[in-house]
């Protein structure tokens, strides 16, 4: 990757210094000179350099970055490898930065006031559900979901959940610390529900300890 598309897609505006992530920039600090250029990268042949910006216009609150990111998760077939490797499992990490990118697209707007939000919670839905359903046989995580959940009342989630629970005890080897994760997330929903699908293989919760 060149500089100049290296500064476009990864480089702070000068003076910003509460943050090393350009996703995560406040909206008083968002390059607006910069938008139509993440914008023209969407239809690039480049898909690492038109996921990237589609994930940094997502997290600024842009539909076209939304929209990418939407049509990228829910193509089939699914992808099998991308671009943003676990640091430290190695496993890749793509799908949950898209999970990362429709939160922060859901959570700006809600913050600007400028959409109806119940609206933005039901159009960010059917992809997250996606890609809870990708993560079923994937290795990486759906941390941003639990967020939804958790923080932000978005209890919709919680029958994907439950599925992903099912399908994830089946193969605890190889997800158990997603096991953990989602097990105790929704012994705060259905805690009866979670005893009887990990005693269903043999297992309880104490099998399982909290990270």
């Amino acid at each position: 990757m060149d500089k100049q598309l290296n500064d476009l897609l990864y480089g702070l505006p000068p003076g910003v210094d509460y943050t090393e992530d350009l996703t995560s920039l406040d909206d008083q600090d968002i390059p607006v000179d910069r938008i139509p250029k993440l914008q023209a990268l969407l239809d690039a042949e480049d898909e690492n350099a038109a996921f990237r910006a589609a994930w940094v216009l997502c997290e600024w609150g842009h539909k076209a970055g939304f929209d990418y990111m939407r049509t990228f998760v829910m193509r089939e077939p699914s992808m099998q490898g991308g671009w943003y490797e676990h640091r430290l499992r190695g496993y890749d990490d793509t799908y949950r930065f898209s999970l990362e990118a429709f939160l922060g697209y859901w959570a700006k707007l809600a913050d600007r006031n400028e959409a109806d939000e119940p609206r933005i919670r039901e159009e960010i839905f059917e992809p997250t559900i996606r890609v809870i359903e990708l993560s079923n046989q994937m290795p990486f995580t759906i941390e941003p979901v639990f967020s939804m959940v958790q923080s932000f009342g978005m209890t919709q989630y919680i029958p994907a959940l439950k599925a992903h629970l099912q399908a994830i005890i089946k193969e605890p080897q190889k997800h158990h610390w997603k096991v953990a994760d989602c097990a105790h997330l929704l012994m705060k929903f259905d805690p009866e529900f979670v005893a009887k699908t990990l005693a269903a293989h043999g297992y309880t919760l104490a099998d399982f300890p909290n990270k």
